[in-house]
């Protein structure tokens, strides 16, 4: 019989755990990360990369813009190396918007075996 592990004596960003099958067990990585992205052009995508110490290319990530802007959308968020985020940006809008910037939220979520 599987148990439930001691998350506290992970590392502190590891301190979330989400369950497992047969021999993995499923953390969640919290990360507060600052973005300034570049315009993203009328009526396209823009791909951001930036800089987020502890990310693994398994890692699987979902990432909160904190605010709002009318048309502009996230529409992939990636592990594109070690420690670096890649976020997708939309712009379905006739003229260009430059994401605000502020403060993301990103979780990453990891498999790793017991």
């Amino acid at each position: 019989m599987l148990s439930t592990p001691d998350v506290s004596a992970l590392e502190p960003k590891f301190g979330r755990y989400f369950g497992r099958a047969a021999d993995i067990i499923i953390t969640g990585h919290f990360y507060d990360v600052t973005i300034t992205p570049a315009e993203v052009s009328a009526n396209s995508t823009l791909e951001w990369a930036v800089t987020v110490t502890g990310l693994l290319t398994s890692d699987i990530v979902v990432v909160q813009k904190p605010t709002h802007q009318s048309g502009l959308g996230i529409v992939n968020a990636r592990v594109s190396a070690n420690d670096t985020l890649a976020i997708t940006y939309m712009n379905t809008t006739g003229s260009g918007i430059t994401p605000t910037s502020e403060t993301y939220v990103v979780l990453a979520f990891r498999r790793e075996r017991e």
